[in-house]
């Protein structure tokens, strides 16, 4: 082992964080591709829509290969897929002309106000540097009466912590990966939740939330592994009547 000292031994964050996803995340999460929580997950997020429903243009920020995409219930005219990096979307995603994919800082989107019916986030908000820039910005390019949905770990509540420790812990102990997971686990949500939550209710104090808590649906962050925030954007007439001044 080299002596700490050793500059071969120093990894960045982002190193560490590579190394996990591209290595062991798939294997190990029980949150990857396929797994029934994964699944769980996305289906929570469409739970209040259906065919019936049309959102003729939606923008998914942080949407990595286009795993949300298969469990979108509603209609759409066009779907456009970004991550820091474009999106490498699966086959089935791929295969769908009404999506797009496109390279774009969320907390910067280079899109014009009110573009979008529907903007969505999974397991985002908890892994960036300045997240109310980045409601903000989810928030502008939303048109009025259209809606932002947020999936939202409860981390660190201790239904999430047991949760994941009997889960993903638990791999990364049968596979050699301890130090790994635990320092990634550290480094990946730098956002604890009720912090993001309080950012939440400030960028859409304007409009209308819905907050649905899973599995318990009884509220309360210690006792559910996450929570599904739906935020119908305000019309412009009750934005500025609330707005202070």
């Amino acid at each position: 082992m080299p002596p700490l000292n050793d500059p071969a031994s120093r990894q960045s964050a982002q190193d560490l964080l590579t190394r996990w996803y591209e290595n062991h995340y798939s294997t190990t999460a029980a949150t990857a591709d396929g797994t029934f929580f994964e699944r769980y997950l996305h289906r929570s997020m469409e739970t209040p829509y259906g065919p019936h429903t049309r959102f003729t243009r939606v923008l998914e920020v942080g949407g990595n290969r286009g795993e949300h995409v298969p469990y979108v219930r509603h209609q759409f005219d066009e779907y456009l897929l970004t991550d820091l990096r474009e999106p490498r979307p699966t086959e089935q995603v791929a295969a769908d002309p009404r999506v797009r994919v496109a390279a774009c800082d969320v907390s910067e989107l280079p899109y014009p106000d009110h573009g979008f019916d529907r903007v969505i986030a999974t397991c985002l908000l908890h892994h960036l540097a300045d997240p109310l820039t980045a409601l903000h910005e989810m928030r502008r390019v939303t048109a009025p009466g259209g809606t932002i949905t947020i999936l939202l770990p409860t981390d660190p509540g201790l239904a999430y912590r047991l949760g994941k420790a009997l889960a993903t812990g638990r791999t990364a102990r049968r596979r050699g990966i301890t130090d790994l997971y635990q320092i990634v686990t550290a480094l990946d949500h730098r956002n604890h939740f009720p912090s993001l939550q309080a950012q939440i209710r400030h960028a859409f104090r304007t409009d209308h939330l819905a907050v649905r808590w899973r599995p318990f649906r009884v509220p309360g962050w210690h006792l559910n592994a996450f929570t599904v925030v739906h935020a119908q954007r305000a019309t412009q007439e009750r934005t500025m009547r609330n707005e202070p001044g």
